[in-house]
């Protein structure tokens, strides 16, 4: 007992670990298909916090699955939440529910928020913020000037950093060459990843951009993650360096389904940094994904308010929500074979768990979390507007007709969506 007659935390976690695993039953998926070890299996799977057991006829509160599949949850390592000044867009309530919602269980939080993610009293702020919302996080610590010296410190407090060596929302941007090559090599000296805006706004190409932060990794023997790669020229050239350079690479889902002519049409609702390519790059991209050239996918969800996008393209902000449409855009490019599930599974879960070092996620496996989503792939619904969780109230994929979608969703043995 500690003082007052009050329990340890240790106590604590003990009492709560035999409720959990005693008092309360186990939860057992049954009727449905795993996904286990890069095929369907059917079998039944028993979870508290984490999983169990795989086998047949297990003991539990049994919840029918039939006709469902259950996927490991999706990890998504490329999100904006707001949050502090900017929480009319959006925070850390509503988009874990938006997360949860879209089959995402595990979100890497970007650092340029309003004040950014730069200091370590911002980062515990974030961290407490972000634990009391639904979804699992891991927080970017954000690279400045004026930081630089503290890397070693702020590395033992975030999951991995992030470098804008382009323009960006909330002015991050190190253009120096000489400070970009001693951020990477500090950033490497701590063995944490370097996710890398590379991209320039007034740059001739994308390729030129990655070429640069690759010299860097190069050089630094830094673990390198370029964020929203999204043409042909670009992605060719970070794949082709993967012989020398430790480089995971990512791209998002307004790269995949939108184009230059959607943009004309449709304007500042899909103004986004770096800004939607053409329709050649869009094809590549999808191509590159059935090769495996491409490591992870991001939404890259980045949320304004309806009126700021509203406005003229030339004063409205970057940026879109996505991050819980991502996975029903892709379950509907398996159902029209754009890609297959196996690859689904890999780059929106697997890789990004095998990346940032989270090795009890992005697998169904006995002693994992018990991160889960099961998903109905025949299902068909509309984007619309009233049914989103996001607090900005929009998205760029409304009334798109999709195909595969989240049925349940379990965080940590915890049942949080529910749309049966």
């Amino acid at each position: 007992m500690g003082a007052r007659g009050k329990l340890s935390p240790r106590a604590q976690a003990i009492i709560f670990s035999y409720y959990e695993q005693v008092i309360r039953p186990l939860k057992v998926l049954t009727g449905g298909e795993l996904w286990i070890n890069g095929r369907l299996t059917q079998a039944e799977i028993s979870f508290g916090e984490s999983i169990e057991k795989i086998d047949k006829d297990l003991d539990g509160e049994r919840i029918d699955c039939s006709g469902l599949i259950i996927l490991p949850g999706m990890i998504d390592a490329h999100v904006h939440f707001r949050d502090f000044n900017d929480s009319h867009k959006e925070d850390w309530q509503s988009a874990g529910k938006a997360a949860v919602k879209g089959g995402v269980t595990t979100v890497l939080e970007m650092p340029n928020t309003n004040p950014p993610t730069t200091t370590l009293e911002m980062i515990r702020e974030k961290k407490k913020r972000a634990s009391a919302s639904a979804v699992n996080f891991g927080i970017y610590g954000g690279l400045t000037p004026e930081n630089i010296k503290n890397i070693p410190e702020i590395a033992k407090q975030v999951t991995a950093f992030k470098l804008f060596m382009g323009e960006t929302t909330g002015g991050l941007e190190i253009k120096n060459r000489s400070m970009q090559r001693e951020i990477f090599q500090r950033v490497a000296e701590t063995g944490k990843v370097l996710a890398v805006h590379s991209q320039r706004l007034d740059s001739p190409s994308e390729a030129s951009d990655i070429e640069v932060a690759l010299e860097h990794a190069l050089m630094s023997k830094a673990r390198l993650y370029l964020c929203h790669v999204r043409t042909q020229e670009g992605l060719q050239l970070a794949y082709d360096a993967k012989r020398d350079v430790d480089v995971t690479i990512e791209t998002c889902p307004h790269y995949l389904f939108f184009a230059c002519e959607d943009v004309e049409k449709r304007g500042s609702w899909l103004k986004v940094n770096p800004p939607i390519t053409s329709a050649e790059d869009r094809e590549f991209l999808w191509e590159a994904l059935q090769r495996g050239m491409i490591d992870t996918l991001g939404s890259d969800h980045a949320p304004h308010s309806q009126e700021e996008k509203s406005k003229p393209f030339d004063q409205a902000p970057f940026g879109l929500p996505g991050v819980e449409t991502s996975l029903p855009l892709m379950l509907n490019a398996v159902n029209k074979k754009r890609l297959s599930l196996a690859r689904l599974i890999e780059i929106f879960s697997e890789n990004p768990a095998k990346r940032f070092g989270y090795a009890s996620k992005g697998r169904i496996a006995v002693g994992n979390n018990a991160d889960l989503v099961v998903v109905d792939l025949e299902r068909s619904a509309r984007v619309e507007r009233k049914d989103l969780a996001t607090k900005c109230g929009w998205s760029p994929y409304e009334t798109m007709e999709l195909q595969g979608w989240p049925m349940l969703v379990f965080v940590r043995g915890k049942l949080l969506f529910d749309a049966r």
